[in-house]
This record gives C-alpha cells, structure tokens and sequence, in this order.
C-alpha cells in the first residue's frame, strides 16, 4: 500500500530503526509523485552519509518507521509472487477437470506459469546465497562480542577497569548478543520458507494430448477464460 507525504512525512528528523530495534540514521527527507505518494526516502546516518532507499523499503511498524533489510523485501516478494502462482495453477487444473477450458489454452497457461515459477526459483537460489553470507556475517559478530565480553571479565578480575565501567560494557555488549542472536534465528526462520517453495504440482490428470511448445508470456493480473460449450 503507498504511503502519502502526510502519513510519512510526520516522521521527518526522527530517528529510523531497523527490525531489530537498532538505530539506523534519521529520517532527513522524501521524494513524492504528483498524487503525493512518497517514492523514496532519504535517511542521514551518524558519519555524514546520506541514502536514498525506495518506499518499499519503509514500514510503519507501532508507530514508527522501520528500515527493512534488502534480503527481507526480496523474501517477502518471492513468497508472494509463489503463492499466486500456486493458486492460479491449482484453478487452471481445477478449470481442465471440469471441462472449462480446452487443453490447448490450458497447456498455453501452463507453460507461462511453469516459466514464472522458474525464475522464481532461480531468485530464490540466489536469495538463500546471500542469506548465507548474511549468516556468517552475523556468526562473526557473536564470536566478536563473545570474545569481547571475555576480554573485559579479565580486566574486570584483573582490577584494571572498575565496577561500574564492567556493567556497563557487559550490558552493552549482551544487549548487542540478544540482538544478533535474534536475527539469526529471523534469518533462519525465512530461509526456511524460503526452501519451501518449489515445485508446482498438477492437481489433475491431463488428456494424452502432445505438449504444445509456446514463448513465454506474461501473466496477466486477470486471465480471461474462453468457457467451452456444452455439448
């Protein structure tokens, strides 16, 4: 759904978090079309860089305004896109086994839907490779505040820092830990539903008609169906 510069634009020079809660820079401006739909936002972050992110990319979550992560919207978009695929290749099988539609519009159907799913799938594979890296990343973000938090037990033991600075650091860096541990158990969660889209099954038996080849089409949002006479 888009968003209007006055649904959006109440939130400029605050600060904008990520799904996780972290602080990701200030919302600092916002590019509209002449219907007042905001298309992109601008977000200044802590060293001086500014960024252009699509709308897409923002969502009022309770109130606020949150970044989401590349590797989310690209999820978000295959899952969606599957499930339609799905349902109307289950009502194209359902349409053949009542008798309203000829085997040729059918199999014409079919191999659009068939061409889609495959350049689902092959986003798909090259989603689930970045999620991969996006995993190490944060596996060495862990081994780093584990380590860290080692580091200032002994300075805390060896009295080189006092008590109070230990609390605090400690707190920080846990606080940090429950953050990342967090997301990648998110990130888990979506690779798995990810790996969970793939093939499209025929719910009917077709006639032992020869496949007919055809170039792949667009799927249109409305298929207008030629409904067979009856006989």
């Amino acid at each position: 759904m888009a968003l209007t510069v006055e649904e959006i634009g109440k939130y400029l020079g605050q600060t904008i978090q990520d799904m996780m809660g972290r602080p990701t820079g200030k919302l600092v401006g916002l590019t509209a079309d002449i219907k007042d739909e905001v298309q992109s936002v601008q977000i200044a972050h802590t060293e001086g860089e500014v960024t252009e992110h699509a709308i897409t990319s923002v969502k009022i979550i309770n109130g606020h305004p949150v970044l989401l992560q590349t590797w989310r919207i690209e999820a978000e978009d295959l899952e969606r896109e599957h499930g339609i695929i799905k349902r109307r290749r289950q009502a194209l099988d359902l349409l053949l086994k009542d008798g309203d539609i000829d085997q040729s519009a059918y199999n014409q159907l079919r191999g659009g839907y068939e061409d889609v799913h495959k350049d689902i799938i092959t986003k798909r594979d090259a989603l689930i490779g970045t999620l991969k890296d996006v995993q190490s990343k944060l596996e060495r973000q862990i081994r780093d505040l584990q380590s860290a938090l080692t580091n200032n037990k002994m300075l805390f033991t060896a009295t080189e820092i006092d008590e109070a600075t230990y609390q605090t650091v400690t707190e920080s860096i846990r606080a940090g830990l429950e953050i990342t541990r967090k997301e990648m158990k998110d990130l888990s969660n979506t690779r798995d539903s990810l790996q969970e889209i793939d093939s499209i099954e025929t719910v009917v038996e077709t006639k032992n008609e020869p496949k007919q080849s055809s170039a792949p089409i667009d799927i249109p949002d409305v298929v207008v169906i030629k409904m067979k006479e009856p006989t």
